[in-house]
This record gives C-alpha cells, sequence and structure tokens, in this order.
C-alpha cells in the first residue's frame, strides 16, 4: 500500500500574520538584549558602592533593638546627640623614704610640712612602701549645638585620701574613690571644679610624685571661669571657692570669693602667663577683714630638639595656694593674738627637660620657698619648725609606648629652721608605672 504524502502550502492569512510578527520579534530581541546589558551595568554599580560602604559600617557596633542609638565616633561612643568618652591611668609606685614617711597611710600623699615633720623626728631608719592610689578614672563627654554652643563636660576621681581617712595597709588596702575635677565648659564658660587659674600647668615639671614641689602652685577648686580671645592668647578671669583655714580648720566661712586673672601668651617661642589673686581673709573671732593678693608669672620655653624649660615665680599671700598648703594664709601667732595678719612669702620653680632619645628622657626640677612677713611669734606662726624649704628632684623616664611610661626619681628637701641657720633633710626614691588607657 503507497502512502502519498500531500506538500505544506502555506495559508495566505498565517503568511500574511507571519510577515507581520517576525520584524517585532527581531525588534524586541534587539531591546531585550540592551535592557539586559544596562542591568548587567546597574548590577556592577551597586556591587562597588557595597564593597566601598562595606569598609565604612564594619567599624561600627552592630544595632540593636537594646541599644540602637549607639555609633562610634574619634575615640568615644555617641549616644544620641552625646559623644561619651573614659579614660584614666592605673599607676603603680614604690616609695622609700629616709626618716620613714611621717604619715599613717600617707606613702603617695605625703605633703611638705609631713616630710619636715620626718626630718626633724630624729629617726635614720629608711622606709618603704608601695601603693596604687594615684591611679585615675575619669569621664568626658561633648554635646553639639547646645544653644548653638559645644558642651563638654569631664569628672574626674583618684583614690589619694586623707593620712586619716578610712583604709590601711593590713589586709585589702581599700580606699574609696576621691573627686578631683568635675565641671562643664560651655561657650568660654567654666562651671564645677578644677584647676585653680592661678595655677599654670604648662610650667608644671614632669615628676613622679606630682605637685610635691616647695615653691609650685597646685591647688584644685570650684569656681566659675570665663575665658577670651586677648592678642597673642587669651584672658582667664574666674571667681574661686575661698577658704584660709588650714587642714581641717577653717577660720570663718568667707564673704567674699577669691578672684582670679590670668593672661597666657602663646608663640613660636613657648608660652607665658601672668597670674593674679585678690582675696578677702577675715575672722569672727578676731573681729577683723584684710584684702590682700598676690601674683604669679611662669612660662614654658623650647630649647633644643624636644627639650624645654619650665619657670615661675610667686609672691604675696600665697597661703594655700603655693606648696600644697606648706604655709597657713595668716600669721598663726598673731592670730592668736586678735589679728589677722597676711602671711607674705614668695616661691621660685625651676626645671629642664632632655629627651636623651624618643623613648627616654630625664627632669631635673629645683624649687624654693620663704616665708617674707616677720612672724609675731615663733615659731607659732606657721604649720612647722620652718620658715624656708627647697626641693631638688630628678629623674629618669622610659616611655615605650604612648600608654606605658616607667620611671626612677630622686628626690631631695632641706628645711630651714626658723630662728636658726640649721636646716633638716629629708630624702625620697621612687619607681613608679603608669599605664594609660
Amino acid at each position: 500500500m503507497t502512502k502519498t504524502t500531500a506538500a505544506f502550502r502555506a495559508h495566505p492569512l498565517a503568511r500574511a500574520v507571519a510577515l507581520t510578527v517576525l520584524p517585532m520579534i527581531a525588534l524586541g530581541a534587539g531591546a531585550a538584549s540592551a535592557q539586559d546589558g544596562e542591568l548587567e551595568q546597574l548590577r556592577q554599580r551597586v556591587e562597588m558602592l557595597e564593597a566601598k560602604l562595606e569598609g565604612a559600617v564594619a567599624t561600627a557596633p552592630e544595632m540593636t533593638e537594646e541599644n540602637p542609638y549607639i555609633l562610634r565616633k574619634g575615640d568615644g561612643l555617641k549616644i544620641g546627640d552625646t559623644t561619651l568618652s573614659f579614660g584614666g591611668y592605673i599607676k603603680a609606685d614604690l616609695i622609700y623614704g629616709s626618716d620613714g614617711n611621717g604619715t599613717m597611710n600617707g606613702y603617695s600623699i605625703g605633703l611638705p610640712r609631713t616630710y619636715a615633720a620626718a626630718a626633724a623626728s630624729g629617726d635614720t631608719d629608711w622606709k618603704v612602701a608601695l601603693t596604687a592610689r594615684e591611679s585615675r578614672f575619669s569621664f568626658g563627654t561633648e554635646t553639639d549645638d547646645v544653644a548653638g554652643h559645644t558642651l563638654r563636660t569631664y569628672l574626674e576621681m583618684d583614690f589619694q585620701q586623707g593620712i586619716d581617712a578610712p583604709g590601711n595597709e593590713v589586709v585589702s588596702n581599700s580606699y574609696s574613690p576621691r573627686l578631683r575635677q568635675a565641671y562643664g565648659s560651655w561657650n568660654g564658660w567654666d562651671f564645677g571644679q578644677t584647676y585653680t587659674t592661678f595655677s599654670d600647668l604648662a610650667a608644671m615639671p614632669e615628676i613622679l610624685n606630682q605637685g610635691k614641689m616647695a615653691g609650685f602652685i597646685y591647688v584644685m577648686q570650684p569656681m566659675v571661669r570665663y575665658s577670651m580671645a586677648a592678642p597673642g592668647g587669651k584672658l582667664m578671669v574666674a571667681l574661686e571657692n575661698p577658704e584660709d583655714g588650714f587642714g581641717s580648720v577653717s577660720y570663718d566661712d568667707q564673704s567674699y570669693p577669691d578672684l582670679v586673672a590670668r593672661y597666657q601668651l602663646r608663640s613660636s617661642y613657648g608660652l607665658y602667663s601672668i597670674a593674679g589673686v585678690l582675696r578677702n581673709l577675715e575672722d569672727d573671732a578676731a573681729d577683723q577683714t584684710k584684702v590682700t593678693g598676690a601674683v604669679s608669672l611662669s612660662g614654658r620655653i623650647p630649647t633644643f630638639g624636644r627639650d624645654d624649660l619650665r619657670l615661675q615665680y610667686n609672691y604675696g599671700s600665697l597661703g594655700r595656694y603655693m606648696g600644697l598648703f606648706t604655709y597657713p594664709d595668716v600669721d598663726l601667732g598673731a592670730l592668736a593674738a586678735g589679728e589677722v595678719e597676711p602671711l607674705e612669702t614668695y616661691g621660685a620653680t625651676v626645671a629642664y627637660r632632655h629627651f636623651w632619645s624618643p623613648n627616654w628622657r630625664s627632669n631635673l626640677s629645683l624649687s624654693h620657698t620663704e616665708i617674707v612677713s616677720d612672724l609675731e611669734a615663733s615659731p607659732a606662726g606657721t604649720l612647722s619648725y620652718f620658715d624656708a624649704s627647697t626641693s631638688a628632684h630628678l629623674n629618669l623616664l622610659w616611655s615605650a609606648h604612648k600608654n606605658l611610661t616607667l620611671g626612677l626619681e630622686y628626690a631631695y628637701w632641706d628645711f630651714g629652721v626658723i630662728d636658726s641657720d640649721s636646716s633638716k633633710q629629708y630624702q625620697q626614691v621612687m619607681a613608679s608605672a603608669k599605664m594609660t588607657f
């Protein structure tokens, strides 16, 4: 049986449709090809953008429902509109003092007059102690656009309590935190507690036993201060907490704050300051009030390489402002007789810092102070048996890193006995490790 196959013949209508659709299909294919090219370019751009953003967001902490507002900003954490920072240092000290240190629990908080008491004790034994009480911790904040200006706050505490404060070296060596600084700065104003405007920290020598020099100004107290630009530097004017007592004894509550001003000049030749304080000394028992004051000149002068020379000279009714309260604010002998007589003194400090290498440096500091006033009754007019003191500090410091400094320091004190040509001596060797965070 023979099968017959019929030849295919396109229907005229099908042929017409095909002729119409084929060009459209070809055009659509071309358009689709162009669209695919654009999509590929867009995909590549997105991948490139993601790669750039990945490095930017990788350093920020992951957002969580519990903590959705924290972002890293510089060295702090941004919480809402405020950046919070935390810092401080751990400082371990070994102190070896001649004639003991003259204080209970006080190897790291010895004062010049307690060194003088140790020197006069007649004890020839050297005593040793280790302490970490100078260690500090601090919190700082910065908030932008607070009434058009940046608001900064700072809180700092350590463990340097008084000689008779709770705590001992028997079992736990426990000591409570102590407020050092707590202030805020806004639009040129400082409110709170910080270093007195009368002190120039730029001129302070770099010694391990910080602030403990015979004639340097080193005080922290509450204040209201305004700072403004001035030719070549800045001018600071402050009303600061008044006090004319000694130790835990106050002569009286004061009627007026201390008025303090300092002008600081900054140039390529160094930092220079002139400061003055106006004080009101009063005593109800004597029914007397005296207005008095003091002045201070200081500077830090660059010399060779990274070396510098630091200077300070003070004169007037310095009292508690100088030498960690070496002298009272008034003649205590005159006060016992019913008179308020400001005690005039002077102090001078010179220090040189030399860099042996980028990591090694030494500081030599010499400081002297002396009573200028004629005492009404000697030695009852002062807090101790001496009317002049001299200190010398020499150290060697090694900074393996900006966060780690190890040092060794020798200190020598000489105390001039009132109404005598004799003097008493005290010596101290101190080794420290300071670890900053």
